[in-house]
């Protein structure tokens, strides 16, 4: 079966690795890190969200390519596949909502299991070894702190820049890259996003359900002033993308975050980094349909009449959010409720359905889940294996593609790392003759 090394020991990496050994293959895992497994310990807030009952890629995977190629993958590997993975090796799983969780409620299970099966495979595992070049020729040569390590077949699962440091930033894809393989650009996702608004800093700390549309500005078209443009949404620029998520919102001082903001923040940081305006409009009372608030309105203005502005607003939001949508509407929180400011009342319930911020960038890579971007699909084949490099896999972030909150990223890893560990044993080396590639790390 050969010698097969993978360079990563993140979750498709221990993937990848227990499924080569499993194979035949004499396998060894280069990490950076001091263990392996350590992001896993940070997923589904330490409880470890490994996959999702409720899939569909065309729904919950986000990439530059068709989502037909991508099915593919999944019909090899996929959720079933992923439980009988972990149910076989003795871990037992809980189910909420779709949400896959190991039944400990502990990320640190799941890593733990797959660190165990590496040991009883016989896989090599070497922490604390960053890899500073590849060469490529009959086998690959490995280079890592001063140690060479020569392989047949070589797995690439070096995560990706999402929760580094700036220092370590693009580490793996400067080797892929280097091998001559496309890179799309890299854009934080699964983060916060920043607004313009100085209301945030009162904000800051609120949870609330509420619905997110974010409205992106028509790629090519002129802003307003500066030429005609079709106003839509109530924006000053003419839309192009909208995307609406519903969820827990958390307010913080420098703008929005929690799961519905993460969904689409990346479309966010696309957006941005094209030159493009964004706006988010927050809905405050997503489970009224506008029949219905127009008639609870009316009913909360009769109720409240000769009360105060705070008290009618209290009784729907957090005191907070209402302090800062009566700013809005220049209604004083110490006015009564009466006939003279109904106008500014039902203005100020217009804001609770759509309060607009402008957002001017996504949280940095360090504080995002997941890195969008990375090696184009279009470089792999149907094994993950670089048409450009024979015998050179990879898997997981290292390639560009990027999931939706629950699971979705982790069904990917585990998914992509079984198909590029089960090539890389399988199949054998096909060498270029008279063909090297450098890569310096």
């Amino acid at each position: 079966m050969g010698r097969i090394g993978v360079v990563g020991g993140g979750a498709s990496g221990m993937m990848a690795a227990v499924t080569a050994a499993r194979s035949g293959g004499v396998v060894t895992v280069l990490e950076r890190c001091d263990r392996t497994g350590k992001k896993i310990l940070a997923t589904g807030n330490g409880r470890c969200n490994l996959t999702n009952l409720d899939f569909c890629v065309e729904r919950d995977y986000r990439t530059a390519q068709n989502h037909g190629k991508l099915s593919g993958y999944f019909r090899r590997f996929g959720v079933k596949d992923t439980l009988d993975f972990f149910h076989g090796a003795g871990m037992r799983t809980v189910e909420k909502g779709g949400y896959v969780y190991p039944r400990s409620m502990q990320a640190a299970t799941v890593s733990d299991f797959l660190q165990d099966e590496l040991t009883r495979l016989g896989v090599r595992v070497v922490c604390s070894c960053q890899v500073r070049r590849i060469q490529k020729g009959n086998k690959f040569v490995v280079f890592a702190d001063g140690e060479e390590f020569l392989f047949d077949r070589l797995i690439l699962a070096c995560g990706s820049a999402a929760g580094l440091r700036p220092s370590r930033w693009g580490e793996g894809f400067a080797l892929a890259e280097r091998l001559g393989l496309k890179i799309q650009p890299l854009f934080p996702a699964l983060t916060g996003l920043i607004c313009a608004e100085k209301c945030f800093k009162e904000l800051a700390g609120v949870r609330c359900r509420a619905r997110i549309r974010l409205l992106l500005e028509k790629d090519g078209t002129k802003r307003a002033g500066k030429g005609k443009a079709e106003k839509t949404q109530g924006c000053d620029f003419a839309v192009g993308e909208v995307y609406v998520e519903e969820g827990e919102l958390q307010l913080t001082g420098y703008g929005i975050s929690g799961i519905p903001v993460f969904q689409c923040s990346r479309y966010a940081g696309a957006a941005l980094a094209g030159n493009r305006r964004v706006e988010a409009q927050l809905d405050f009372c997503p489970e009224f349909a506008d029949g219905e608030w127009a008639q609870f309105c009316t009913q909360q203005y009769e109720k409240c009449r000769g009360k105060s502005v705070m008290l009618l607003g209290e009784g729907i939001l957090h005191k907070k959010i209402v302090r800062v949508l009566a700013d809005a509407c220049k209604l004083p929180l110490q006015e009564t409720v009466g006939e003279e400011n109904r106008e500014r009342i039902f203005s100020l319930f217009a804001k609770m359905r759509s309060f607009c911020v402008q957002v001017v960038s996504a949280n940095g890579m360090e504080q995002a889940q997941v890195c969008a971007g990375g090696v184009d699909l279009s470089e792999v084949d149907e094994n993950l294996q670089a048409k450009k490099v024979p015998g050179l896999f990879l898997c997981g972030e290292m390639l560009d593609v990027d999931g939706r909150c629950g699971g979705y990223n982790l069904q990917w890893a585990w998914s992509s790392g079984y198909i590029a560990g089960k090539a890389a044993a399988d199949s054998g080396l096909v060498t270029i003759h008279g063909c090297e590639n450098m890569i310096q790390g």
